[in-house]
């Protein structure tokens, strides 16, 4: 695909963006009124973000979320910063899959449309607003910042460079954590480790050195995800909730960890049995992309979903890690089909939220579809990985180089 072509579909589809998201800036969000915009003000001021704000998210995050402080730290000037600091992020995600993915005019359209249909329908630009917040979720919260480096890691691993996706990912990691979890995928058949690791190192030591400096500790990032339970919007919760809506008793939620918790009779073992489920997918998928012929884009894609899938909290921005990989990794096909199913009903669920503390029917049966539709994408992005006629990769195959079919021509109150 020409640049000059790619360039104008960057151009095109960020003023498409900004015309739908521009009017929803500074629009009320209940986690950045009583969260971000009073945590910001406060370090700002010169409190600590672990010892004294209790940051749940590691050290990188810190910046993103209190840049929009020094430009104006009142409540409303926070949202408004807030909201355009993330818009930016998705500009440059756009510019990122319209610049460099591989591929001709129909692969990078597809993703580029794929892209914005799920980003602006759970967001609430297409349907209602959700009744958790106002504004759209993706200016809302700050995922969209370590999926940017995600994605730049991908492309840059494809082409090659040890030192530069490393680095990437890492600096992904120390934003938001879970990008620490796709390092198998890249590994493979990578012939310089030695600069993988240094360079990924650099911004995690950076990092750590930057917090003891600072006379602070990362401790309670820590316990707050350890102590979490399982949150309504999980997979595990799914049969709880079903059961409540037919009748059973005994079945309730509450708050706790900024969002909703299940509360009933075996929801820790339920819980317990995600993270083992999760763990063993994971795993299982890794060894098995070890031996595949799945592009990285493929594998990663199935390292999130499994990630997703089966995290004991599963908060609707979450989907916001998968979207633009999976936009990437299969554009017009059928996984990208059931993924934007499953988030157009978890803006459906969103929508129906004053029913979470009740467990009434019109937000759980929306819920549990969102979340067998996410059972049904992982089978799809995980199965040609799994199936014994791609485990016959050469080494020279590993690293994500064989072109992909389609370059051929033709969301919780917290987290």
């Amino acid at each position: 695909m020409p640049l000059r072509w790619r360039a104008t579909a960057a151009v095109l589809v960020c003023a498409l963006h900004l015309a739908l998201f521009a009017p929803t800036v500074g629009d009320w969000s209940s986690i950045l009124v009583n969260d971000f915009a009073p945590q910001a003000k406060a370090i700002k001021e010169g409190d600590l973000p672990y010892r004294d704000q209790e940051i749940e998210y590691p050290p990188l995050s810190i910046p993103v979320l209190i840049a929009p402080a020094y430009f104006d730290d009142s409540t409303q000037g926070f949202i408004d910063g807030f909201m355009w600091e993330m818009l930016a992020f998705d500009f440059a995600i756009i510019v990122l899959i319209a610049l460099a993915l591989p591929g001709d005019v129909r692969r990078v359209l597809s993703a580029l449309g794929v892209y914005t249909v799920g980003l602006m329908t759970l967001s609430g630009i297409v349907l209602d607003r959700s009744l958790i917040d106002y504004g759209p979720l993706a200016l809302d919260r700050f995922d969209l910042v370590p999926t940017l480096f995600v994605l730049g890691a991908v492309l840059v691993r494809d082409r090659g460079r040890s030192a530069t996706w490393s680095g990437l990912l890492s600096v992904g990691v120390a934003i938001k954590a879970f990008p620490l979890f796709l390092y198998p995928a890249l590994l493979r058949g990578e012939r310089n480790l030695r600069r993988v690791i240094v360079a990924g190192a650099i911004p995690l030591l950076l990092c750590a050195a930057v917090v003891i400096v600072m006379g602070d500790e990362f401790g309670s990032a820590i316990t707050y995800h350890t102590e979490r339970t399982l949150q309504v919007e999980s997979l595990g919760a799914s049969a709880f909730e079903l059961a409540h809506v037919l009748g059973a008793s005994g079945i309730a939620t509450g708050v706790g960890h900024g969002g909703f918790e299940i509360s009933a009779s075996g929801a820790t073992a339920a819980r317990w049995m995600s993270v083992v489920l999760g763990v063993a997918g994971y795993l299982w998928l890794a060894w098995a992309g070890w031996r595949s012929r799945a592009t990285n884009w493929e594998l990663v894609c199935a390292l999130l979903a499994v990630l997703v899938v089966f995290a004991p909290v599963l908060s609707p921005q979450f989907l916001l890690w998968l979207l633009p990989v999976s936009a990437c990794a299969y554009g017009l096909r059928k996984e990208n089909l059931v993924l934007l199913l499953a988030i157009l009903f978890t803006q459906i669920e969103l929508q129906h939220y004053d029913g979470v503390d009740v467990l009434a029917g019109n937000f759980v049966w929306p819920l549990v579809v969102r979340n067998a539709l996410l059972l049904v994408y992982l089978a799809l992005v995980a199965a040609p990985i799994v199936r014994a006629d791609r485990l016959t990769a050469s080494p020279s195959d590993r690293g994500g180089k064989r072109p992909h079919p389609t370059t051929a021509p033709g969301f919780a109150l917290r987290s």
